[in-house]
């Protein structure tokens, strides 16, 4: 049976009603529902505009508002909990730094090769440690972080030390042994290994674990393993500390307890879902964790760009100071300024309450979903 594309249910649609469904597709394409998923919903909107009479736009009003309240309502619990991830693998981070390292060296490279002549070697070995060293660490920090968000705490810590050691010593070792000298390397071809850079990262393997499996969560293992499921993902994916975890659980944990005593047979997964769908329900009453990873998100950067920016102050007050010297100090001022305006309380509090009112809709999407 051939696979039923949301275009080809577009189609369908009475001719003054196409363009609404083009922007109901779109909003539900915004918010991950697969090809399969847009589909069902356009098709179930079709029914409803053929058997009301009505035109979309009477009938659901907005095409963005609704096609996000149905895309809550459609989304699987798996999806709706990994929608709180901005990759879904290590691969695509390992991507993304290869991504930016690549244009650096394209840019850089075409600049270096107009400034200084194609032929000229211009590239020393202290600039490819200093490359080296802020990739790794960079990749380092952000292994550790996705490993963290998923809910694998001492995974985390094993890839993000062993990448910062694997990162670190790669640059002191080219430090050391390259010195202060110019690499033999033809300016002409650093832009090339840029560019192949950002080329390969297309070739890495991207494949992610089949639905099924990733959807596979045990629903009938014991009380315990299930509360203890539901606690790694309200601090993996959530952000909650242990403690706000266990204190999140209480009441279940009490409810679960009072239960079981009246009926030894009754099934936890029964009474609360998913380890998933239960923590969906919890996160939206995640604020002081969403305070912290927005301050985390803003300070971090920020404290790169301080420790950075003592080596640039030699070069700012020697005599012999370039314009690139002063152009790339007040950069970083900006940026620090920028990102010090940016931690105003108003701007937390706005953020926190745009993300629990997306919780909220997803909780009640999940709901939705379950009664439809």
């Amino acid at each position: 049976m051939s696979l039923v594309l949301p275009d080809d249910v577009i189609e369908l649609y009475p001719e003054s009603d196409r363009e609404w469904a083009r922007d109901f597709n779109i909003a539900l394409w915004w918010k991950d529902l697969d090809d399969s998923q847009c589909a069902a919903e356009l098709g179930k909107v079709l029914d409803a505009i053929r058997d009301s009479g009505q035109s979309a736009e009477e009938l659901f009003g907005d095409p963005a508002e609704f096609g996000e309240v149905r895309a809550y309502a459609r989304l699987t619990p798996q999806q709706l909990a990994d929608s709180e991830l901005p990759v879904s693998n290590s691969w695509g981070l390992i991507a993304g730094a290869g991504l930016v390292v690549g244009l650096l060296c394209a840019g850089f490279g075409i600049w270096i090769g107009f400034r200084d002549g194609w032929a000229a070697t211009s590239w020393h070995y202290w600039q490819l440690a200093a490359l080296s060293a802020g990739a790794g660490l960079a990749v380092s920090g952000h292994l550790w972080w996705l490993h963290r968000v998923r809910g694998k705490f001492a995974l985390s810590w094993i890839l993000g030390l062993a990448a910062a050691t694997a990162a670190t010593a790669v640059a002191v070792l080219i430090a050391v042994l390259g010195a202060e000298e110019a690499m033999p390397l033809p300016n002409w071809l650093v832009p090339i290994i840029g560019v192949a850079l950002v080329v390969s990262v297309f070739w890495l393997p991207f494949a992610e674990e089949s639905g099924a499996k990733r959807e596979a969560v045990c629903v009938d293992v014991d009380p315990e393993s299930w509360f203890a499921e539901v606690s790694r993902l309200l601090r993996g994916r959530y952000g909650m500390r242990s403690k706000e975890a266990d204190f999140a659980l209480e009441s279940a944990r009490e409810h679960w307890s009072a239960l079981h005593r009246e009926d030894g047979n009754a099934r936890i997964s029964e009474e609360f879902g998913t380890p998933i769908e239960f923590a969906i329900g919890l996160s939206v009453n995640t604020g002081k964790a969403l305070k912290r990873r927005w301050l985390l998100r803003r300070l971090f950067p920020l404290a790169v760009v301080g420790l950075y920016s003592i080596s640039l102050v030699p070069a700012v007050i020697a005599p012999e100071r370039s314009g690139w010297d002063i152009f790339f100090a007040v950069c970083m001022l900006i940026f620090a300024a920028g990102t010090l305006y940016e931690l105003r309380p108003a701007n937390r509090a706005s953020y926190v309450e745009d993300r629990l009112a997306e919780r909220r809709a997803q909780s009640r999407g999940l709901e939705e979903g379950k009664d439809g």
